[in-house]
């Protein structure tokens, strides 16, 4: 995830579930999310569905990358795993249209 195999502006829609967390170290996963914008067209989206407090994170990065419309929001309870205390919740950013 941390080095995709695909060329920049490659794809509409880029979209991972329970995954991003998986990956030890924050600046991994910081990279990972860079690897995710960067093959996303201009005018591309983004959906990132993880764990607890993860998007929060994923948010920092996107905003440091100029995407837009970032926007994390809880997906309720059935998407708990096993209790409140470990919910999922969804990232969603837009990369700029280019003029």
């Amino acid at each position: 995830m941390r080095r995709l195999p695909y060329a920049e502006a490659s794809f509409d829609l880029v979209v991972s579930s329970l995954t991003v967390h998986t990956i030890f170290g924050a600046d991994a996963r910081a990279q990972a999310i860079a690897e995710a914008y960067r093959v996303l067209r201009p005018g591309g989206r983004l959906l990132i569905a993880d764990l607890a407090r993860t998007p929060r994170e994923y948010a920092a990065v996107l905003t440091r990358l100029d995407a837009q419309d970032i926007h994390v929001r809880g997906l309720g309870w059935r998407a708990w795993w096993g209790s409140p205390w470990v919910p999922t919740r969804l990232l969603t950013a837009r990369k700029p249209a280019t003029p």
